[in-house]
């Protein structure tokens, strides 16, 4: 794996070696059909920006998965208009944090050092992906009344060929963390109810801290355990002003 710094200062390992790569499928790296897969999901928005979001998707078959974003989110809109997506398959959990958190970057976007255009649909692709699926959208639907559901059929799978990496709890706590942080900022901005459930993804959050902290001190996972934390902090102290 080879590092590289991007323009906002953090190192990305660049693993998804893109002339060596393999074709594969959606079995192969993992996915299960009805079980959530954890991927970062790429697209260009309206004036031919790349972006990227975490994003849970559902695997139908070998051929076909579901993309469930927010009616709110850019991903939504971009798919609406372009019709076609990039999911990124990585366990890395800088790209998860930097594609999470955008507003944090410079002009509030992702630098375009971290992608390269797809090969058969109109859309980005992360350099640093472990793997990536470019798709094309079949069909639009809805899932609940905040969430969109694209049925897309995959016209492309290819992996790296990089070298398996031994497990590291610090390095999912971190990845499992980001994933509750963005659902803890609406949260706290919505009804009692809505109010509840963020704290009960806090505390989870704080499990996950904790797991961190133990397993990785002064690391780059606890340094950015603690930058969730500043974050999550500040959006409780802006919903109380607010109410």
């Amino acid at each position: 794996m080879c590092p590289f710094r991007c323009s906002f200062g953090f190192w990305i390992f660049d693993t998804m070696l893109f002339g060596d790569d393999c074709m594969t499928n959606l079995y192969d790296l993992g996915f299960l059909e009805g079980i959530i897969g954890e991927t970062i999901v790429s697209t260009y928005d309206v004036d031919g920006q790349a972006t990227a979001a975490p994003m849970g998707i559902v695997v139908e078959s070998n051929e076909r998965l579901r993309i469930r974003p927010y009616t709110s989110s850019l991903t939504y809109k971009n798919l609406q208009a372009n019709r076609c997506a990039v999911v990124n398959v990585t366990s890395n959990p800088e790209l998860f944090y930097l594609t999470a958190f955008k507003e944090s970057n410079t002009n509030r976007k992702l630098s375009l050092e971290l992608f390269e255009k797809a090969e058969m649909v109109d859309a980005p692709r992360l350099l640093a992906a472990d793997a990536i699926i470019e798709v094309l959208v079949a069909e639009t639907g809805s899932f609940s009344p905040e969430r969109a559901e694209f049925l897309c059929n995959v016209q492309l799978v290819k992996a790296s060929k990089a070298l398996p990496t031994v497990y590291c709890r610090a390095q999912f706590a971190t990845i499992e963390a980001i994933i509750h942080a963005t659902r803890i900022k609406p949260f706290l901005r919505g009804n009692k109810q809505e109010q509840k459930h963020a704290f009960r993804l806090l505390e989870l959050v704080n499990v996950c801290k904790d797991v961190v902290n133990r397993t990785a001190p002064n690391s780059r996972y606890s340094e950015i355990m603690a930058e969730l934390h500043q974050r999550i902090s500040l959006w409780k102290n802006e919903s109380e002003s607010l109410r």
